[in-house]
């Protein structure tokens, strides 16, 4: 274009006046008459040079801005995969609800954070009763249903963002309350219990229902620096133990 041609003035103007007006409608130099003809091809071959430079710089900086803009894209691309990974390493591919890994993450935040606010934790412990003989009657495919169906109820019935069910292993689901009293967790997982009876999926070789049911086992604990909270999940699988052992399908509890 002409506007990228330089250009020299020639005149045998001499004033200041007449130089800066040259300059300022866009003139890059400015010869007086008389002139040298080797000078003028000097400043030309000067002049185009500097013009030649200033357009390989010009299109490294159109360069360097596409490979910013595409590093950008990448970059933005690499952060979304990383988290659709982090994502899917917290979640059960079975279920759909967070899984083993995740739940003892949030645990330990939880309780440090609990620990510090002298607030209770709470911890319901959840296993289907006679899973395996469902799976024998019924076969593995309804087996994976049902545990589908059964944790998704279990997710429903928790209302609060803070809370957290995921699957323990196997046939087993954890649920996840902070600053929830006994009281409180006993209710939670007596709508539990009441909903997955309501799904009435038949399990004609269950002793205590013709309906998948539940045996749960609760822990109330106020974290504190001293304790693991592990432990927390020792004594909600005693109390587990102690509801299959006194006829399953129930809620046993502990408070310490």
């Amino acid at each position: 274009m002409a506007k990228d041609i330089p250009v020299i003035f020639i005149s045998a103007l001499n004033g200041t006046i007449d130089k800066v007006k040259a300059f300022q409608i866009g003139g890059v130099d400015y010869i007086t008459k008389p002139f040298q003809v080797e000078e003028v091809l000097a400043r030309v071959e000067t002049h185009m040079k500097l013009h030649h430079m200033q357009k390989q710089v010009e299109e490294q900086n159109v360069r360097l801005q596409h490979e910013i803009t595409e590093r950008k894209r990448v970059e933005a691309e690499l952060e979304k995969s990383n988290r659709e990974l982090a994502r899917l390493a917290s979640f059960d591919g079975l279920t759909r609800i967070a899984n083993r890994r995740y739940f003892d993450h949030c645990l330990e935040k939880e309780w440090g954070l609990l620990a510090r606010q002298k607030a209770p934790l709470s911890l319901i412990l959840c296993d289907i009763d006679f899973f395996k003989r469902y799976n024998d009657t019924y076969g593995h495919q309804n087996g994976d249903d049902c545990l589908k169906k059964v944790a998704q109820t279990i997710r429903r019935a928790i209302k609060r963002p803070a809370d957290l069910v995921a699957r323990y292993g196997g046939e087993e689901f954890v649920v996840l309350l902070p600053q929830t009293d006994l009281n409180g967790a006993v209710k939670i997982a007596e709508d539990i219990k009441r909903e997955v009876r309501d799904l009435q999926i038949e399990h004609v070789k269950s002793d205590v229902s013709p309906y998948v049911s539940l045996s749960m086992g609760i822990c109330t604990m106020m974290p504190d620096q001293e304790t693991l909270s592990t432990e927390l999940v020792a004594v909600a699988d005693r109390a587990l133990y102690q509801a299959k052992k006194t006829g399953r399908d129930r809620v046993e509890t502990v408070g310490v």
